[in-house]
């Protein structure tokens, strides 16, 4: 009898013990409190010099209106590919944020690969606003942040491709500043006669590790990047013959510049460069860095052809674990998607705002006023197409993929040969 007695007790000591494991196991998924409130993490991509003072007023706003909840936002440097990184160690981890922000280019790796709450379900239980994301958005835009029939998270910004362009330049090299390039065979020609003439490079398209820049170069040749079965389809002649262009003006003419974003931008600034295909994102960097009154046309395209540009930008997906913690995320989210902040999110950066109800907003009505570039991005809104994501969990390798057919055809490899390569790779991986 004792010793059923002695195996009874040691019996029940392990069940403690692992109802004492289980329960650390579920607090791990407890909402974080401090002084009473629930903790949300934001984690987010934009740097003291652009974006992160708007996103700390938001999340200061937001935390003195209520007495609930308080928002912790995070900086994750070298942008979506940076953000992706720290989001897959973490989630190897056990741990998450409450709240990311994710390119609409990994909007299908995100969907496969992580945890999240639809914001469709938070707003069906959230205690008011149940038709938030109907009310708010229309319904193409609500399509950026959604996969299939699943609407993955909310958008939150939304850039166009533009030229910015330095009319001083313009005017030594002997053209017409009020005459900006229309096609891409322009864009050649007027960054040739600025190198000639000046002796500054004509062109510099921002060089990230993704593929949103040179997405609209080739799709606005009529290029397919992904097919209707999801296989990568864009080793073709249409493709091809944009990327030589692009080439040309690199290798041929020497009139372009092919080095990393940050420092060709930078060259832009300081007057180096005539031409930047860049972000509306950085409209506000751009004007106020740059040594000289910035003009700014829309994105070239092609002898009778449509332009099609990629919709860059995020979205704000919930990936809290506990329903407490979950609500606490929403509430932040429709806080800071009201049309005033979304008003000062497009006037200090140059993203396009979601909601359609911002562009009634009477400071940003005036900045738009001030500022043509900004007319030139919401002019651009009609050309803009899904970024393109790339299915199961090879979005990341692709997006390296893309960047380096890029490197590739620019230190002179045949675009043809390049493309072909790149995309057989792609499709051993997708199936």
């Amino acid at each position: 009898m004792k010793r059923f007695k002695w195996l009874y007790v040691l019996m029940m000591a392990v069940f403690v013990m692992a109802a004492a494991g289980c329960g650390n196991s579920q607090s791990s998924t407890a909402p974080v409190k401090e002084n009473g409130k629930t903790v949300v993490t934001f984690w987010h991509v934009y740097t003291k010099n652009f974006g992160a003072p708007v996103i700390k007023q938001m999340v200061d706003d937001f935390n003195q209106s209520q007495d609930k909840i308080i928002v912790k936002e995070v900086y994750n440097p070298d942008m979506y590919p940076g953000l992706m990184k720290n989001l897959q160690a973490d989630a190897a981890a056990g741990k998450a944020p409450s709240i990311a922000m994710i390119g609409y280019n990994y909007l299908d790796y995100f969907k496969e690969n992580f945890k999240y709450t639809s914001p469709s379900e938070l707003e069906k239980t959230s205690s008011s606003d149940k038709d938030f994301l109907e009310k708010n958005f229309l319904p193409n835009v609500l399509g950026l942040a959604k996969a299939g029939d699943q609407q993955v998270g909310v958008p939150f910004s939304i850039s166009a491709p533009i030229l910015f362009y330095n009319p001083e330049l313009f005017k030594s090299a002997g053209l017409d500043p009020l005459n900006p390039p229309k096609t891409w065979e322009d864009v050649r020609a007027d960054a040739k006669a600025i190198h000639d003439k000046t002796g500054n490079y004509g062109f510099y398209m921002q060089e990230y590790q993704d593929n949103w820049a040179t997405q609209g170069l080739l799709t606005s040749n009529g290029a397919v990047i992904l097919d209707k079965d999801s296989k990568a389809a864009f080793a073709s002649k249409e493709a091809a013959d944009a990327y030589q262009v692009y080439a040309d003006m690199v290798l041929k003419d020497q009139s372009a510049l092919h080095i990393a974003a940050d420092e060709g931008i930078a060259s832009f600034y300081s007057g180096k460069v005539g031409i930047l295909a860049g972000t509306s994102a950085k409209i506000g960097t751009v004007m106020q860095s740059s040594k000289f009154p910035v003009m700014a046309a829309p994105y070239p395209g092609f002898p009778g052809k449509k332009v099609s540009i990629p919709a860059g930008g995020n979205f704000l997906a919930v990936t809290a674990q506990s329903p407490e913690e979950q609500q606490a995320a929403w509430e932040f989210i429709k806080f800071i998607m009201q049309p005033k902040y979304l008003a000062q999110w497009t006037i200090n950066t140059g993203y396009l705002p979601p909601r359609q109800d911002v562009a009634e907003e009477p400071a940003l009505k005036e900045a738009i006023a001030k500022t043509p570039a900004l007319k030139v991005a919401f002019d651009e809104m009609p050309n803009l197409s899904s970024w393109v994501s790339f299915p199961g969990d090879v979005g990341v390798k692709a997006e390296k993929m893309f960047a380096d057919v890029r490197d590739k055809i620019l230190s002179g490899d045949s675009p043809s040969e390049v493309l072909k390569n790149a995309q057989d790779e792609l499709n051993k991986l997708l199936k």
